[in-house]
């Protein structure tokens, strides 16, 4: 018999299904926003093939997140006592319960009941609903969490899965007896079996509830893919033949799916007692589990990335902000009465982006962090491990300091992307004749896209300000000329985010002119990059770029050349013009954030194709 591999042997094919997982798991959500369902809230679009679309992930996206769960619990294990990995995962997922409840939930259950109820708007109207929601009576109907029934469930059946161990024997002999069983074609035919028996036997009497004392159905299904992640995580042969079975995995999904979209869409699909119906949906549900597990354990086992460990702390934070964010998007964007596929497209980015957000902001706050479910800031793990600590740190230098240039070079992008959505929701938009701060008036039809957008643009200035500032100053000294960047673009970006509170033809919008301050930049970096004499390209960009903006000046205050820039093409110029002032950028952060990481092995940058390479 091989061997179990070693638990603390880290697995980033499961890394990267949870973190897909948990996107497609946000995506899902907004899409319920135009399902024929009683969701949260709705968009003024309601599409009922959004009945059969939904089947795409539903029947195997939460249990392939509790599998992977289990998994995870599993690698926690290694060189702890059961008491220790429950404590750990209480300290991990008590702290964020208890806090989406009090706060991340209700603000979703306060716009509801606008919404649907009539519940009066405003900063008193919710803290007479968390009042209400928190009172003997809102309390007798039981505490809602809402998607934290997710985080629940984990805590239980962590807490299951540690009994379970703790009992001599127990787990050894359902390891070896999933091993022995799970060869071949019985991979997929047991699984299924008892997929579609829970099916047919239990879900026609208890559904789907997500409340844990009537949700035998889900418990089931979801804790036994929690124990069987944990169960098999270890045991190769089992692994080995997902990998095998990969491609006729996804061919039954392939097949399955069509067939269960028919069913849902037919009236005679629930003939015969559902039991068809089931069949089909326990098919699909084990061919796509296993199809993801074999795809990935075969293509992603090893395959490390900066961005997949920078998802991997995001996730929680993200999944517990996503919807809170979700729900007020909708509120906030659905008087615009935008076209359904732009508002679709603006709800995901705000989700994504507005999620995003909140993780970059309470992962720097130390008293914050438990509360978000992130370890200490020092990064101790939960339970304390003095063999971690004692191990020397693996974090890159300036990593702060990198973070925030990345920031710089996405926000160009962002603002790009905004004016480019603003002027979709603009038909009559003239690029020629009308400056972009029209998007954002009073004959906009959706003004909210283009002054929401901006306002991030601005904060996002700010934060990159900070980034450029500490790069000077670490790859210079340059302390003066550091804070003078820093404070230079946090101007300019207050300037940007303000104007957006007194939208065009307000004349307090003119504070919007505070951003051209920005203009000094290029300067201001080249006088703190001064003393390096390996940048040389980078400095001649900022030159270069400083001379363009002196010259848009120019022409565009009528300095010279009077008759060029007019009514009729004014439009463009100031297109051109900001494209040079925000587009710089992102290429200046792009260079310095490149500078600031560890230095490549000898040999790795060979052609000196980046500034100071050897």
């Amino acid at each position: 018999m091989t061997p179990p591999a070693s638990p603390s042997a880290r697995r980033y094919d499961l890394d990267w299904i949870r973190v897909g997982a948990f996107g497609l798991l946000i995506l899902y959500h907004v899409g319920l926003v135009y399902a024929p369902y009683d969701w949260h809230v709705h968009s003024a679009h309601t599409f009922e093939w959004m009945r059969e679309a939904v089947l795409i992930t539903n029947p195997w996206r939460l249990t392939l997140l509790f599998l992977v769960s289990g998994a995870a619990l599993r690698f926690m294990t290694a060189r702890r006592t059961p008491r220790q990995v429950a404590r750990a995962r209480f300290e991990r997922l008590a702290p964020p319960l208890v806090f989406g409840a009090l706060l991340l939930v209700p603000i979703q259950s306060w716009i509801e009941a606008m919404d649907k109820a009539g519940w009066p708007g405003g900063v008193s109207g919710f803290g007479q609903w968390w009042t209400h929601e928190f009172s003997w009576t809102g309390l007798a109907d039981g505490i809602p969490v809402n998607h934290l029934w997710f985080v629940v469930y984990i805590a239980v059946y962590s807490l299951v899965t540690v009994t379970l161990w703790r009992r001599p024997g127990v787990l050894p002999r359902l390891e070896e007896w999933l091993e022995r069983h799970l060869s071949g074609p019985r991979l997929l035919i047991l699984p299924i079996l008892y997929l579609i028996s829970i099916r047919v036997l239990l879900f026609p009497f208890f559904g789907l509830t997500n409340i844990l004392h009537l949700d035998w159905y889900n418990h089931a299904l979801s804790l036994a893919a929690f124990v069987f992640g944990f169960a098999s995580v270890t045991r190769e042969p089992i692994w080995r033949e997902m990998e095998r079975f990969r491609w006729i995995s996804l061919g039954l999904a392939v097949v399955a799916l069509p067939i269960m979209m028919a069913q849902v869409a037919h009236p005679g699909g629930g003939a015969f007692w559902g039991v068809p119906r089931a069949v089909v949906y326990g098919i699909d549900q084990w061919a796509v589990i296993t199809a993801v597990l074999g795809f990935g354990s075969r293509h992603l086992r090893n395959r490390r990335s900066p961005v997949l460990t920078y998802l991997t702390e995001a996730t929680f934070p993200l999944y517990l902000a996503h919807q809170t964010v979700l729900v007020a998007a909708v509120w906030i964007l659905r008087p615009a009465d935008l076209p359904a596929g732009l508002e679709a497209l603006l709800l995901a980015l705000s989700t994504f982006v507005g999620s995003l957000i909140v993780y970059e902001a309470v992962k720097r706050v130390g008293w914050a962090r438990p509360w978000w479910g992130l370890k200490p800031r020092d990064g101790r793990p939960w339970p304390l491990d003095l063999e971690a600590l004692s191990r020397p740190s693996t974090l890159p230098p300036y990593g702060r300091r990198r973070r925030l240039l990345w920031v710089g070079t996405a926000a160009p992008i962002a603002a790009m992307v905004i004016v480019g959505m603003a002027a979709l929701a603009y038909p009559d938009f003239d690029n020629a004749t009308q400056y972009l701060s029209e998007l954002g008036g009073e004959t906009a039809q959706a003004p909210i896209i283009f002054n929401a957008g901006v306002f991030l643009a601005g904060v996002m200035a700010g934060i990159a300000g900070i980034g450029f500032g500490l790069a000077v100053h670490a790859l210079s000294g340059a302390r003066i000329a550091g804070v003078v960047v820093a404070v230079v673009f946090v101007i300019a970006g207050a300037g940007l985010s303000m104007s957006t509170l007194y939208p065009w033809p307000d004349p307090r919008h003119m504070v919007i002119n505070l951003g051209l301050g920005i203009q000094l930049a290029p300067l201001l970096l080249l006088w703190g990059l001064s003393s390096r004499r390996d940048l040389p390209r980078l400095k001649l960009f900022l030159l270069l770029i400083f001379l363009a903006m002196l010259a848009l000046t120019v022409l565009t205050k009528h300095l010279v050349f009077a008759g060029l820039v007019n009514d009729a093409n004014v439009g463009w110029w100031e297109r051109a013009y900001a494209i040079v002032l925000v587009g710089w950028v992102g290429v200046a952060a792009w260079a310095l954030e490149r500078k600031l990481r560890p230095e490549p092995p000898l040999g790795a940058s060979a052609l000196g194709l980046i500034d100071g390479a050897p």
